[in-house]
């Protein structure tokens, strides 16, 4: 599988293998509230999750053109779960749930005629990352690429596929040799053994969809999965994990997002914080961690939080604090520090600044054009 580790153990009982205790540590989850920039609307977090319906609504409409799918019976979306689409064929239904081990002709290699959810997570894995790409490709065109595979991780990792699998029953329907010692494997390494089947079933699930309908299932497919991240895209903007203009339209809206300045990524924040000030004599402006940097945990394991202030000298003030920013990286903490400066609480000083520097600038040019006048009628006599 693309970015998760896979798992190749047999839960059959012929299988002689020990369960292995070399495996990652499983990480707890992260359930403190979440880092946010410096805006006065923290109320949110209080907010109940949005349905499916709800959050399928909230998503920006697409933008990119990618090209006809087949027609197919329209789609409802519940407000717990989106339907559990059909799988038109009774044995990739069975296969979907059915470990290798439950085979009468079972061995060590698995007989090629045989098909397991093992075999159909192969290919229901890259579905979903095809499925992934494309809606994030299609309704957030303003995201980085770094930014969109971070999103598209955080949509087909094990964790996030083994919660659809709980909600739809799947545990409940997977059928492996040996039950209890897959179990026991659980718990022994906290429950992320048995995430790896679910997820694996799921994705299996989703192949099945789209191969036993050769006509409609990739858009039946694709119509679900979408419906089914809704809510999971608007929860990670209302956080603000990724912090882009196109993510925080879905909560703000398109017109309050343009109003809203302090809450919008601006990439080029600090070029247009200096040029509104720098240019007087001593003006300088200085961008410094104001705390250590975190490692964070949960969806967002493996990223980092910076934090950066920036300060001002000169206009008779010696380093007062312009604003502060979080970022995944200094030059995104950097630019929010200057976002803030520029829209937040030190927003009337700063354009009080930028007019000195502009008297002062408009002296100059009048003063140079004086001189300029007199050196020619000076030429001219």
């Amino acid at each position: 599988m693309s970015k998760r580790y896979h798992d190749d153990r047999d839960y059959g009982p012929q299988s002689h293998k020990k369960p292995r205790h070399d495996e990652r540590p499983s990480y707890p989850q992260d359930t403190s509230r979440p880092l946010r920039n410096d805006r006065n609307n923290y109320g949110d977090y209080h907010k109940p999750p949005p349905s499916h319906t709800e959050a399928l609504a909230a998503l920006p409409p697409p933008t990119q053109p990618l090209g006809p799918v087949p027609a197919y019976t329209p789609f409802t979306v519940a407000g717990h779960l989106p339907p559990l689409p059909d799988v038109h064929s009774s044995s990739l239904a069975s296969a979907s749930f059915r470990h290798k081990s439950t085979l009468t002709t079972y061995n060590r290699s698995a007989n090629a005629h045989d098909v397991t959810y093992e075999k159909l997570e192969f290919y229901g894995d890259a579905l979903l990352e095809l499925l992934a790409t494309r809606l994030l490709f299609a309704r957030f065109p303003a995201l980085t690429a770094g930014q969109q595979s971070q999103l598209r991780e955080l949509l087909v990792k094990n964790e996030t596929l083994a919660d659809y699998a709980r909600g739809y029953g799947f545990d409940q329907r997977v059928r492996v040799g040996d039950m209890d010692r897959m179990v026991e494997d659980a718990k022994e390494r906290g429950n992320k053994g048995f995430n790896k089947v679910l997820g694996d079933v799921f994705e299996a699930y989703v192949a099945a969809v789209v191969l036993s309908d050769h006509e409609d299932g990739f858009a039946v497919a694709e119509k679900w999965m979408t419906a089914l991240w809704a809510p999971k895209l608007v929860d990670a903007a209302a956080k603000e994990r990724y912090l882009t203009p196109g993510l925080n339209i879905l909560h703000d809206g398109p017109n309050q997002a343009k109003a809203d300045m302090l809450g919008v990524y601006n990439p080029t924040a600090k070029a247009e914080l200096q040029r509104r000030l720098l240019g007087g004599a001593g003006v300088k402006l200085e961008y410094e961690p104001y705390q250590k940097s975190l490692e964070l945990k949960g969806d967002q394991l493996g990223q980092n939080r910076h934090f950066i202030a920036v300060y001002l000298t000169g206009y008779g003030y010696v380093r007062y604090v312009l604003g502060k920013g979080e970022g995944k990286n200094k030059v995104e903490a950097g630019n929010w520090a200057a976002v803030v400066a520029m829209h937040g609480g030190a927003k009337g000083f700063v354009d009080e600044c930028e007019g000195k520097l502009g008297a002062v600038r408009e002296a100059k040019r009048v003063a140079k054009e004086a001189k300029e006048a007199k050196e020619e009628g000076g030429a001219e006599t």
